[in-house]
């Protein structure tokens, strides 16, 4: 009797847990099942947008140099070789360059890949030709570097392929070493679980999990590499979900796109795609058999059979792979034979060349935000096109880092510290091809370069007299300007009296001169007889955005501005008063190739080209003999302009300038705005001078507009005749010439 009690017992307790079991069990099952759905339905793997520098484009007769060429192909990860064979190669024979270029999809099109030769001479393309046929070629644009991604927050990297892009021995390879009842089973292979099981007993712990390549891509997917049974059910019961609500072709391609294959410094790996490029620099699809085979071969264990760090084992398991095809009849003896017989034929890990330029990135990021969401570009596998000039970029980083280590060389290290920040952009266009926020390019943080509001010293003082110089009645080079002090009161009391650099004040001066020397007093005296209302309006059609009151002070530099900023404005002054918008981006792709946006450039007028030029002459000037003439032992060849800023007490050091195509500005300071004990010449323009010294900036052309006339100061025994050579010439509004000079017809 008490044997039957207790029976009874036992099968209550054993149907309620078997009830308890049961429900567990099906609200997994149903847990597991729609988030099978929804990841497959949504595609949903982290695919970060990828951003892309400017291609290098050239023709016949460009200004190119072969060093910077060179760089280019170094910095894309090009092999230089005897003979160029595959894509991604090159040949040199002294100044002729054979280039075996890469197809490459750009956002006007596919550009296929070709064999051509470049020969370079006196820093210009001479020759561009087909190699094989000897015809000449008008336009050549190389794939562009890429500048890294804007990363998932797992930080995966991942190329998406489908069934049809891969090379014919792919398939059969990862079927036959990874799983070769994949199109028989319904995710889970009863021998492989048992196998395991025994070996899994036998050992006394989980070892073996006799995973099927749909269980591997649950895991690799969903779970983690814990080793336990837990898992394994879960994995389990998703295979065979997944098997019931999609056909097999889709879960290989899964599989092919989700696998782990390695690490790229903070990044992993993840498919056979993105594998292939960063082992072998080619596309899935151009892989041979023996690719096929190292690739597949890694599933196994991507840092064990690393084919960089340890190539024997790499070699060994991609010839276990080839032998296992052989046995199985899937490739012939002369195939085996040929593909063991190749060494790994993997590239050299391609070294950083390039920052990661946050500066820039977080540029982009900012000009994205009102059309992509954050969760858009880590995710969707966008393509960004910037402008970004990578050779420029490296030269920017590496003259404010050197220059600003040569500054604090011997100084005490309280007096150390110093910050800074480079924008390079185009003239014509409004390209940023460069930027750099912080003497460590690669530091992500703090970005000066857009995010630092200094005063700006003198840096603003052209727009003052560019304000006069539109009043061609009025004032001209050669009016007279009292460079005295004054001072003012506020309507709150306080007291202005600004004072000059030297506090020796100049006596009557000429509006020229005012600016070429920088003279403060001239400056604000020229600013309160213009008005500073109206000095304020010329900076704000100018570019600047923000709020602009309307206090004496701005015209010395009072007002914050970033380097960006002040870039704008000055934008407008070398394009002839033409403004554009300062841009990075060109184009966004889908994960296809396929346009989603182009970004193009517009200009409007905005300031009176007249007086612009006028004061661009000016910003010559102040380069050939004022603040800035320090440039001349290094560009004695060539017209620069630019203009010099410093803001009291030495806190900030400017530095702007611009050639016929290149502008860029230059800011020093201290993050504690401390004083840095640097003039606007004694800082930022070393900068600036070792930056266009290796950009062979051509000179600018001060080509008069119809309105202004060259001439000369009349005076003095014979100075109004003969002709206009060897005189000290100055432009003037032709409708208002002064008595005093001689116009040159």
């Amino acid at each position: 009797m008490t044997l039957t009690i207790f029976w009874q017992k036992a099968k209550k307790i054993f149907f309620r847990l078997f009830l308890i079991g049961f429900a567990f069990l099906t609200f997994l099952t149903i847990y597991l099942d729609s988030l099978v759905r929804d990841e497959f339905k949504e595609n949903a793997w982290s695919i970060p947008a990828k951003v892309y520098a400017r291609p290098l484009s050239f023709s016949l007769g460009r200004t190119l140099s072969l060093n910077d060429l060179l760089s280019e192909l170094e910095l894309l990860g090009y092999r230089q070789k005897i003979k160029a064979t595959s894509q991604g190669e090159f040949e040199r024979y002294q100044n002729t360059i054979v280039i075996f270029t890469r197809h490459f999809k750009f956002w006007d099109g596919a550009q296929p890949s070709q064999v051509l030769e470049v020969t370079i001479e006196n820093n210009r393309v001479a020759e561009l030709k087909d190699f094989e046929t000897g015809k000449s070629v008008n336009f050549l644009r190389l794939d562009p570097v890429s500048l890294g991604n804007i990363q998932a927050g797992n930080k995966e990297d991942r190329l998406l392929v489908t069934l049809k892009d891969l090379p014919s021995y792919f398939v059969p390879a990862l079927l036959n070493t990874e799983d070769r009842n994949f199109y028989n089973h319904w995710g889970i292979s009863l021998k492989g679980i048992a196998r395991a099981a025994w070996h899994n007993f036998s050992q006394g712990e989980v070892r073996q999990g006799g995973s099927t390549l749909t269980q591997q891509l649950m895991k690799n997917h969903f779970l983690t590499n814990e080793r336990s049974l837990w898992r394994k059910l879960r994995e389990a019961i998703m295979a065979v979900l997944t098997e019931y609500h999609y056909d097999k072709d889709r879960i290989l391609e899964s599989y092919i796109n989700e696998v782990y294959l390695g690490q790229s410094h903070q990044s992993a790996i993840h498919g056979f795609a993105r594998a292939s490029q960063f082992y072998f620099d080619k596309p899935l699809e151009k892989i041979n058999l023996s690719q096929v085979a190292l690739l597949v071969g890694m599933v196994k264990g991507p840092s064990l059979y690393n084919p960089r760090r340890n190539p024997n084992k790499a070699k060994q398991r991609r010839d276990l792979v080839l032998k296992q095809m052989l046995n199985e009849g899937l490739i012939a003896d002369e195939d085996y034979s040929d593909a063991v017989g190749r060494s790994l034929q993997v590239v050299a890990k391609a070294k950083r060349k390039t920052s990661k330029v946050p500066a820039f990135m977080g540029f982009i990021k900012r000009e994205l935000a009102t059309q992509y969401s954050l969760a858009q570009l880590r995710d969707e596998g966008l393509k960004l096109f910037t402008s970004l000039d990578p050779l420029v970029q490296r030269k920017a980083e590496k003259a404010l880092a050197v220059r600003l280590r040569k500054i604090e060389a011997n100084r005490e290290e309280s007096q150390k510290g110093l910050q800074g920040a480079v924008i390079v952009s185009d003239i014509k266009s409004g390209d940023i091809l460069a930027m750099v926020g912080d003497r460590q390019p690669n530091y992500i943080g703090f970005n000066r370069a857009i995010d630092a509001y200094r005063q700006t010293g003198s840096v603003i003082k052209p727009f003052v007299y560019l304000t006069a110089l539109e009043e061609a009645q009025q004032y001209n080079m050669l009016t007279l300007v009292e460079d005295t002090g004054f001072s003012l009161e506020g309507s709150d009391g306080s007291i202005w009296q600004p004072k000059n650099y030297d506090e020796e004040e100049h006596g009557e001066v000429t509006l020229s001169d005012g600016l070429v020397n920088s003279f403060n007093l001239a400056t604000a005296r020229l600013a309160l007889s213009v008005g500073v209302e109206n000095v304020a309006q010329t900076i704000k059609e100018a570019g600047f955005k923000r709020e602009l009151p309307a206090f004496p002070s701005i015209a010395l530099g009072a007002k914050e501005m970033s380097p960006l900023e002040v870039l704008r404005l000055y934008q407008t002054l070398a394009n002839g008063g033409v403004g554009v918008e300062s841009q990075g981006l060109i184009a966004v792709q889908d994960q296809s190739g396929d346009l989603l946006q182009r970004y193009p450039r517009s200009a409007e007028s905005r300031l009176e080209p007249e007086s612009t030029f006028l004061t661009k002459y000016l910003l010559t000037e102040v380069v050939k003999r004022g603040t800035a003439k320090q440039l001349n032992s290094v560009f004695s060849n060539k017209t620069y302009a630019g203009k010099t800023g410093t803001t009291n007490d030495l806190r900030d050091s400017w530095f702007t300038g611009f050639g016929d195509s290149r502008i860029a500005v230059v800011w020093l300071g201290r993050d504690d705005n401390k004083p840095t004990q640097l003039t606007g010449a004694s800082g930022a323009l070393q900068v600036w001078r070792d930056l266009f010294s290796q950009l062979n900036e051509p000179s600018l052309q001060l080509a008069a507009p119809d309105g202004v006339k060259w001439a000369f100061k009349s005076g003095g025994l014979f100075s109004s005749f003969g002709s206009c050579k060897n005189k000290q010439l100055m432009p003037f509004y032709a409708e208002s010439i002064p008595d005093n000079v001689t116009v040159c017809e």
